[in-house]
């Protein structure tokens, strides 16, 4: 692997260089912010053009340090702006360490594109006016918030992390579902990085935090890569372990049905941390008897996880996440995209 904070040119053939190059676009997903980041790390940024989308921004951002030697400062300028309970810093800190970071190799192509199977990751004007530009909810909607709430808790101890060994070395990271007592469901491109078939799977379960911070008693349990089965055109596998797992099993509903327009919530670990919500402007804008696409925040580290309806019905398996846009005036949106869960046959 190159190591990326001093090469020049930036190196976007590495997988770790177009994730850096993705992670910058979340966490600071505007033109402005991205050229507030540049100038705190002593990059000339009338040298970038501040008019483009913040991915294109991010791009020449990365290639005026790397030509400059300063990729490393720009990195340690961002962990200084990045609180340690982001989902963001494992990866930073990997970079500045040196060691090599676990990242999911995502469906991208050579230029960061996510390869969404349904058209592109483009946020169109009547995506990004889906939502309100407030948050506040209704008082009358809160009790059937809650009751939702409550349903993706009895949802979430079956969604482990998922660290993916690779031959000779490397791994990378996707979230899993336990859909039997010896079976997870997953991403098909997680347990086939590059199309090489995971050496070693390790699956956590209750990898979680107790609320203030703190962590809770996982469970590690390891898979076996021979047992993979599933369908690398739809993009989901299954992969079995060796004893029951002993956590709540899901059943999965091959005719649930997702609503254009309803609520999606995806419980994920982005980027390998902790478990998370994705409940935010989480909107369905498309779907088809294959698709499903959402504006809830995911991160890389997402695939695998299920995405559920307000009923906690899993309606699809998070495979691809888009790139932050800016649309119609409204704050920085991007899409993503599931398989539907119909498209799975356990039975197989």
């Amino acid at each position: 692997m190159t190591e990326v904070l001093g090469a020049w040119p930036y190196p976007w053939t590495e997988p770790v260089a177009r994730s850096l190059h993705r992670t910058l676009t979340q966490l600071f997903p505007s033109p402005k912010a991205a050229g507030d980041v540049a100038a705190r790390a002593g990059i000339d940024v009338w040298t970038i053009d501040l008019q483009q989308a913040p991915i294109h921004v991010w791009t020449d951002v990365l290639e005026a340090a790397a030509k400059l030697g300063l990729t490393r400062v720009l990195v340690e300028t961002v962990r200084d702006l990045v609180p340690a309970s982001s989902p963001a810093r494992p990866l930073i800190d990997d970079l500045l360490a040196v060691r090599p970071p676990r990242v999911e190799a995502e469906p991208v192509g050579q230029d960061g594109a996510p390869r969404f199977l349904a058209a592109t990751d483009t946020v169109s004007v009547d995506e990004a006016l889906l939502y309100h530009d407030s948050l506040l909810l209704p008082m009358g909607k809160v009790p059937a918030l809650i009751g939702t709430l409550q349903r993706l808790l009895a949802v979430a101890p079956s969604v482990c992390k998922l660290e993916v060994g690779l031959p000779g070395g490397g791994g990378t990271l996707g979230t899993g579902l336990l859909v039997g007592p010896r079976s997870i469901l997953t991403c098909w491109h997680v347990l086939h990085p590059g199309g090489v078939t995971a050496s070693s799977v390790v699956a956590e379960f209750g990898y979680e935090d107790d609320g203030h911070d703190g962590p809770v008693a996982s469970t590690a349990v390891r898979c076996d890569p021979g047992t993979i089965t599933g369908d690398p055109t739809d993009d989901w596998a299954v992969i079995g372990t060796p004893e029951d797992v002993g956590w709540p099993i899901v059943t999965l509903d091959a005719g649930v049905v997702p609503r254009l327009h309803a609520p999606a919530y995806i419980i994920q670990h982005p980027n390998g941390v902790r478990k998370r919500l994705g409940f935010v402007r989480n909107h369905i804008s498309y779907v088809d008897d294959r698709l499903v696409q959402y504006l809830t925040d995911t991160q890389t580290g997402s695939s695998g996880a299920p995405v559920l309806d307000a009923d906690g019905a899993v309606i699809a398996l998070h495979h691809a996440g888009g790139r932050p846009q800016e649309v119609a005036g409204k704050p920085p949106t991007s899409k993503n995209e599931g398989i539907r869960i119909s498209r799975i046959r356990l039975d197989q």
